[in-house]
């Protein structure tokens, strides 16, 4: 069960983080400014939210049914991706884009709601190493994008012209369909794989019963637990990533000049430091707690974010790029086992993954429209500064969490 939920969890990242850099050649081919460029990204966090506080609640009252919300989920991304790719407006892009959000947002609360169930004294390290794995997707999925998007002249700028003879490229709406038929054989094989990990239901269950009894539960967590604390402090964390995360693209190609590939590789930096930390701030935090993990990863984030945007491009910002990877997502893994260790025993992982993650990006897609409104007015680099203040108060904010020590 691990090894398939969390390796599968790489391809639903790829195309997730890929489309980033997708967001120029959009923003180019049909014209857009940047606040429609925003609400692209707006639209994928809105959809993704309100899917995941409902999602995650039914899918812990219906606990047997995982598998198939998991074969559902990546199903739904291959056709959301696909409708994208054929969307013959900026409107219907935002609907398609909509249903593929969806989707990504229907596979974490059943699938670290089952990581949890299954290794509560290593919650930290599995919750980490699903986190890991997208952490891989998200360094694959860029550099895959921005090398089609680059094509001939994309290569001959990277690699030399005398190196890279081949004349060709990949328009935007080919690469985003590209993948839907792999995400659909990948539902199947999960369904395969899955299908009785749960077992069947248990007989003479009162749903409506149940369902009193969850929400009860869900209000008795957030009382004298400091559970408002580790919501406050991913949302705030996922504020600054959103209004980050789609602008480097566009810092990285109007206000620097990069090219695709560069953007690419760049984009996919973000991600490869954290393949490898993940797992070792998890494991760290079943020992230690959550709490100060997630105090340093917030100020040296904010410190980081700082830096890359006064390096002005060359060496320096690729380095601190490298070690803003090193610490990126890894609080997402710190609040989400923190809200799972303070309502352990009541079978709510489902429902409090869903909520963290319909919270952030709710709050993450308002993030993305004020940093597209900001850069229309001050820059793009603007976006860079914002994110960090917002790193410093979750920093702030975080000194105020349980500490979860679980060993």
């Amino acid at each position: 069960m691990a090894t398939t939920v969390i390796g599968a969890h790489t391809l639903e990242h790829m195309y997730g983080r890929g489309f980033l850099v997708l967001i120029p050649a959009i923003y180019v081919a049909m014209g857009l400014n940047p606040i429609q460029a925003g609400l692209m990204d707006g639209v994928r966090q809105l959809a993704g939210g309100a899917t995941s506080m409902t999602g995650g609640f039914f899918v812990d009252i219906f606990q047997h049914r995982r598998a198939q919300v998991l074969t559902l989920s990546l199903a739904l991304i291959g056709v959301g991706y696909l409708l994208v790719s054929i969307a013959p407006s900026y409107a219907l892009i935002l609907a398609a884009l909509a249903i593929a959000s969806a989707g990504t947002a229907m596979w974490h609360p059943p699938a670290l709601g089952l990581l949890a169930q299954r290794f509560p004294r290593r919650r930290g390290l599995f919750i980490s190493m699903h986190r890991s794995t997208g952490n891989l997707g998200d360094w694959i999925g860029p550099l895959i994008v921005g090398a089609l998007l680059g094509g001939a002249a994309g290569a001959a700028e990277w690699w030399g012209s005398e190196w890279w003879p081949w004349d060709w490229s990949v328009d935007w709406r080919w690469i985003v369909g590209g993948g839907a038929p792999v995400m659909l054989v990948l539902a199947t094989a999960i369904f395969v794989l899955l299908r009785n990990v749960d077992g069947p239901p248990l007989p003479g269950v009162d749903y409506k019963e149940k369902i009193k009894t969850q929400l009860r539960s869900m209000v008795d967590s957030f009382r004298g637990t400091g559970m408002w604390s580790i919501f406050t402090v991913s949302a705030v964390r996922g504020m600054g990533d959103r209004s980050l995360l789609w602008v480097i693209p566009f810092y990285l190609k109007d206000d620097l000049g990069y090219g695709n590939i560069s953007i690419g590789f760049h984009v996919a930096l973000f991600a490869m430091p954290g393949i490898i930390t993940g797992p070792l701030f998890g494991a760290l935090s079943d020992r230690i707690g959550r709490k100060w993990i997630t105090m340093f990863i917030m100020a040296a984030t904010g410190v980081i974010t700082l830096a890359i945007v006064m390096m002005g491009g060359g060496w320096g910002m690729t380095v601190m790029v490298f070690l803003f990877g090193v610490f990126i997502f890894t609080v997402n893994s710190m609040t989400q086992a923190a809200a799972i260790d303070v309502a352990e025993g009541k079978g709510l992982e489902g429902s409090f993954i869903g909520l963290m993650w319909g919270s952030n990006a709710f709050f993450g897609a308002m993030a993305s429209i004020a940093a597209g409104a900001l850069a229309e007015f001050a820059g793009w680099s603007s976006a860079f500064y914002m994110a960090a203040g917002l790193y410093f108060f979750g920093f702030l904010v975080s000194a105020l969490m349980p500490n979860g020590r679980r060993v």
